[in-house]
């Protein structure tokens, strides 16, 4: 079987690595020109679905080097925006999983992929052709033929928007801004307050401000492995309503948008507007909120979707690990010797139950 995947993030190497592992053919599509041409994404959370998939369909050479330069775990804590008190929150047995940097865990997954993988190629449309294939155009101009194309291009996938025109998303009234301070220094490290410092900390202000906090601290170093060095951060995600924003946010520049998320917390605690202030540029980006609704069932053709693709879900660090299940999940109806439209539409059925059962958590 020949299979096309639109997205190199995790999902899709994820995906490509257990079909490669069975004998398939696989080639990865990626709109960016290289893997680290922009700024990747940052300290994300794999729940235990997600953690599983990546055991079960990754050599255990790749999981094993995951694992390794995954963080020191942490617990979960509350916080109002004087830091005054702070709450422990109880993590679910099914929340317990791998903490990663995004990037670090994405050179590890393409590392043997990238002579399947084809940069600066994106998505541009499909068609289905009378043979019962697929045929992609890319945005280099070329095109690739195969038996099934997979979407892991994230929440606004080009190919959901061609196979589920009618697909609903709202955009929620809310802005994010992602940023991370370098632990490098030692003011860094005396600004960040200990449970950020030893996991994750969530501090909750009035006005619809919310403030995500939470250090990458890795067990090794990546550069053990043969990759660039990567040094420990503590990131940040700000919520903030959009009027704060004003109309032009999505064009602001990082310097710009770090003092913006310092100013939205000027009236807390001085120690957070401080450790925003001290932000790495190349990494503050915006970003908004989506969420979406569960589609009526569709015909099965040689086309699906993985991850944000098919569900697109709030920000609450469960997104990545849905993913990585769905990977981990038509990989092993692809491989179950089903026929393959019969193994595209019981996959559909099993994510989308998953896929939404998460919407719904991220939302609450």
């Amino acid at each position: 079987m020949r299979v096309l995947i639109i997205g190199a993030g995790l999902a899709g190497p994820c995906l490509a690595h257990g079909l490669r592992r069975h004998g398939h053919e696989v080639q990865l599509f990626e709109r960016d020109p290289a893997i680290d041409a922009r700024a990747q994404g940052f300290r994300i959370h794999i729940g235990g679905d997600g953690d599983a998939a990546l055991r079960t369909w990754l050599p255990p050479e790749v999981y094993e080097q995951a694992v390794a330069t995954s963080c020191i775990p942490g617990g979960v804590t509350m916080a109002g925006p004087g830091l005054r008190d702070f709450t422990g929150i109880e993590v679910p047995p099914g929340a317990v999983g791998i903490t990663v940097d995004r990037l670090t865990l994405r050179r590890i997954l393409l590392r043997d992929l990238l002579d399947s993988t084809r940069f600066g190629a994106g998505f541009s449309r499909y068609e289905l052709l009378d043979d019962g294939t697929v045929r992609v155009f890319l945005t280099d101009g070329s095109t690739a033929e195969g038996d099934l194309l997979v979407a892991t291009d994230g929440a606004n996938s080009g190919v959901r928007r061609q196979l589920l025109p009618d697909f609903r998303v709202a955009v929620q009234d809310s802005r994010l801004i992602y940023g991370r301070t370098p632990l490098t220094g030692a003011r860094a490290r005396e600004l960040t307050p200990l449970p950020a410092m030893e996991g994750y900390l969530g501090v909750n202000g009035r006005g619809g401000r919310h403030l995500a906090l939470a250090a990458q601290r890795f067990r090794r170093s990546p550069a053990e492995f043969g990759l660039p060095t990567a040094d420990d951060y503590v990131m940040w995600g700000l919520t903030v309503p959009s009027r704060v924003c004003g109309p032009g946010f999505f064009e602001l520049g990082a310097a710009d948008l770090r003092e913006l998320a310092a100013t939205a917390v000027a009236d807390w605690d001085p120690s957070l507007s401080a450790l925003i202030r001290l932000g790495d540029l190349g990494h503050v980006v915006p970003a908004g909120i989506q969420s979406s609704e569960r589609p009526a069932p569709w015909p099965p053709v040689p086309v699906t979707l993985v991850g944000d693709a098919a569900h697109p879900m709030p920000p609450a660090g469960i997104s990545a690990g849905a993913a990585v299940h769905d990977a981990g999940l038509l990989a092993s109806h692809l491989v179950s010797g089903a026929p393959l439209l019969d193994a595209v539409r019981s996959y559909e059925k099993e994510m989308l139950d998953h896929g939404f059962a998460a919407v719904a958590a991220s939302g609450r």
